[in-house]
């Protein structure tokens, strides 16, 4: 016998089934929401409930190494925070830290945070350790959130001196320890104030790019500094010898599959020199030689050592270079290349690492901005240490940093030497610009006998390397040594230059 069927049951268990559905439909969505999307909902700057609880913390300081506050929020009467930055000149770094979320932007973004107060969030906002403990300070009991301070390895009196060297001019300064890659300063000009993209004034002006790093973003043609990567490429190969005599003065030219190439750059009446002295008068023809009997192959294995082609690990954003825009480098392109010109495009950031490796043992190390987070366990949160390539081996730095010293003693980088204190090794560079004139570069490193300080400078536009560039690598690295308590006051020393022929050069063969 069929069982009867009553359809007032039947209607109650379909209605149960549809509110039991609808019931684990809600469920499933509150746990991905509330779980597996928390952390994005929380994270949007349109979110008034983050903008409101940001608002309460009581964000960590931002320190120099010697514990000079480079950021630091006031509260006003109501209760309001505003981030101060008493260091202007430290801005590339510290970046910014709003609360203004969608009131404004630079280049399609919101302000929000910048640079190390991107990168150091968790820490200033006190995010780190355990959650629980967290919900039950803040939400339990009431309690402010009370953020970490943070000491960066920058040196604001060397940061801002730095800056003041480039004078408002359009450039970057970095300078590191040899050592282990600590960033002692790094500049970016323009800049702009940090505190008005939270107060209401005025943006900065999007025209001048002043929120882009140029020290660590910014690529350019490396001119004559690329010489330091060409001389290495063929001391490895043991296509050359600093003693080795080469007769590329006195007017001497070279055509390579139809570009032309000479000197240029070399005092009057040199004809015969070494290549140690090459690279101090910066010789276009010897090293456009030394870059086609190098090859293309050994040139761009060198180069890669060096990670022209990749984008240094940092905290704050980086660019990669580039050694050519495709894969085929004819050997126009090739000799171009090898005395910094052609396709070749590196960072300020970059070159300041090829100083760095020239002035240690040829390991470059991992440049890194946080020193320690003081009651932390630092290292769960900080940059990556230690090395990040090996570009070249010992002897052949040896090698390289003695011909930096050379070209110090006779060469172009005479106008970055120290006056009465330990002397320098460098290089300078004169980059041909397609829209101006040309980029001024210089780098180096001191005291030469053992250094410790590596410094990359450039001067968008800024000329000759000599003029420009040099003085203000004399200024830092006095600066920097003095900062060490390794030297009394050393007066930078602006030698003159009537012993060499200075001339700006056309696109083939700048200095």
């Amino acid at each position: 016998m069929t069982p009867v069927r009553d359809p007032f049951a039947t209607g109650v268990a379909r209605l149960a089934a549809l509110v039991f559905g609808l019931l684990a439909l809600q469920g499933g969505a509150t746990a991905y929401w509330g779980f597996v999307r928390a952390e994005g909902l929380t994270a949007r700057p349109d979110n008034p409930r983050r903008i409101a609880f940001d608002q309460q913390i009581r964000r960590g300081r931002l320190l120099d190494r010697a514990g000079a506050e480079l950021a630091v929020t006031r509260f006003d009467a109501d209760g309001i925070p505003t981030r101060v930055y008493p260091e202007p000149a430290a801005a590339p770094v510290t970046g910014f830290q709003t609360w203004r979320y969608g009131a404004g932007s630079v280049g399609g973004a919101s302000y929000g945070a910048g640079s190390a107060e991107a990168a150091y969030d968790a820490a200033l906002r006190g995010d780190l350790g355990s959650r629980i403990g967290h919900v039950l300070a803040t939400r339990v009991l009431g309690r402010p959130q009370v953020g970490h301070d943070v000491v960066l390895t920058i040196d604001a009196a060397l940061q801002a001196t730095a800056a003041g060297a480039l004078a408002g001019r359009e450039g970057a300064v970095v300078v590191l320890d040899v050592a282990d890659g600590a960033v002692r300063a790094l500049v970016s000009l323009p800049t702009f104030d940090p505190a008005a993209l939270d107060d209401g004034r005025t943006p900065p002006d999007e025209a001048s790019s002043p929120l882009f790093n140029r020290a660590t973003q910014g690529r350019y043609p490396p001119g004559s500094t690329f010489k330091t990567v060409t001389l290495a490429a063929a001391l490895a190969a043991g296509a050359a010898r600093l003693d080795a005599v080469v007769a590329d003065g006195g007017g001497a030219v070279e055509t390579f599959e139809g570009y032309a190439v000479r000197c240029a750059n070399e005092p009057d009446g040199a004809v015969r020199f070494d290549i140690a002295h090459a690279f101090a008068y910066s010789c276009n023809l010897t090293f456009a030689r030394l870059g086609r009997d190098v090859g293309r192959p050994a040139f761009e294995r060198q180069a890669r050592a060096f990670g022209i082609d990749a984008a240094p690990p940092f905290p704050l954003p980086t660019a990669a270079g580039q050694l050519s825009n495709d894969d085929a480098m004819p050997l126009p392109e090739l000799v171009s290349a090898a005395f910094g010109q052609g396709e070749v495009l590196a960072t300020p950031l970059h070159m300041a690492l090829v100083a760095a490796a020239a002035a240690g043992d040829g390991r470059i190390p991992t440049p890194y901005l946080l020193a320690d987070v003081p009651g932390v366990r630092w290292w769960s949160i900080g940059d990556e240490r230690g090395t990040w390539r090996r570009a070249m081996s010992a002897g052949v730095a040896a090698d390289v940093r003695r011909a930096m010293i050379t070209a110090a003693e006779v060469g172009y980088v005479g106008t970055a030497q120290l006056a009465g204190g330990p002397r320098v090794g460098g290089k300078t560079g004169t980059a041909q610009a397609a829209d101006g004139l040309p980029h001024a570069w210089f780098i180096g490193f001191a005291p030469a006998e053992a250094p410790r300080v590596a410094v990359a400078v450039l001067v968008v536009h800024g000329g000759e390397g000599i003029r420009a560039a040099a003085p203000i690598a004399g200024r830092v690295l006095a600066a920097a040594l003095a900062a060490d308590g390794a030297s009394a006051t050393m007066p930078v020393r602006i030698r003159s230059s009537a012993a060499h022929r200075i001339s700006l050069l056309p696109p083939s063969e700048g200095e």
